[in-house]
């Protein structure tokens, strides 16, 4: 049977295999590893005293009531909390070497921070970084090239019931790629990390023919990841990795294998800037 996508994609693991083993932990990303996952993704956020952590909450709650806020608390305090707690040092020299990365920014201002880990890592070709703030972005392009730079877009559509489709949705997404076009210009980034739920071939087109590659987020349904890729997607995330791998390959659709991003989307990604 021949493969039903046209086009090198991967899947990355969404804060590693899903919430069994916890999210952004160690067993997570080890989980989502020992079921084949090519890429994995993880949030970033800074504490007080400067260092990079895996977390997605902004707020942690305490056993006793209280709770930390994380850019207010420090390292040792939050890792009293959380005893799994990883440090984007830790994550990046456990994992980076076994699996492409995406880090994605929970906030921003700490963009010389991770510019600082990542060049001591040494790896940045295969790191992919998401944001939703295009001056985040922007930052980066100057400071770090290499590494690849996607604009995080539609978490409105996440309160959606339905894909943006149709006839009569055509206005809204033509207001939303000149939008996006802009913002990507601004931002300098390479990539679009679109919610699912905008994903048309319409749209996906539109951007490649302006030089952005897409990435989509968070697909948990084999058949919406499969349309997604159809519609010319590059990257699906995913918190089923597994399920998610074993559903395409009945399709005889697999990841593309690369050791950087640059070599899954091709060169011009990374040289548009």
């Amino acid at each position: 049977m021949r493969s039903v996508i046209d086009r090198p994609f991967t899947v990355i693991a969404h804060r590693g295999a899903g919430n069994s083993p916890g999210d952004n932990t160690a067993e997570s990303f080890q989980a989502a590893l020992a079921a084949g996952v090519p890429a994995l993704e993880c949030d970033v956020r800074q504490t007080a005293d400067g260092a990079l952590v895996l977390l997605h909450d902004g707020v942690v709650p305490l056993p006793g009531g209280g709770r930390l806020v994380v850019r207010q608390a420090s390292l040792a305090a939050l890792r009293v909390a959380i005893p799994s707690l990883l440090t984007l040092e830790e994550f990046l020299e456990e994992f980076g070497e076994q699996a492409l990365v995406n880090l994605d920014l929970k906030g921003s201002g700490f963009e010389r921070r991770l510019v600082t880990i990542v060049e001591r890592w040494g790896h940045p070709e295969r790191v992919y970084i998401t944001s939703q703030h295009a001056a985040s972005l922007r930052r980066l392009a100057l400071s770090l090239p290499t590494a690849l730079r996607g604009l995080s877009h539609g978490h409105a559509f996440t309160r959606f019931p339905r894909r943006v489709a149709g006839r009569s949705a055509f206005p809204m997404r033509s207001l939303m790629a000149v939008q996006l076009a802009l913002t990507l210009r601004l931002a300098r980034a390479d990539v679009v990390a679109l919610q699912h739920r905008v994903v048309t071939p319409w749209l996906t087109r539109w951007l490649r023919r302006q030089g952005w590659q897409v990435t989509t987020w968070t697909v948990n349904d084999p058949r919406e990841a499969l349309r997604a890729l159809r519609a010319g997607v590059r990257a699906v995330t995913t918190d089923v990795p597994q399920q998610l791998l074993e559903a395409l390959a009945k399709r005889q659709a697999y990841p593309a294998p690369a050791s950087t991003w640059d070599e899954l989307f091709g060169q011009a990604a990374l040289a548009r800037w």
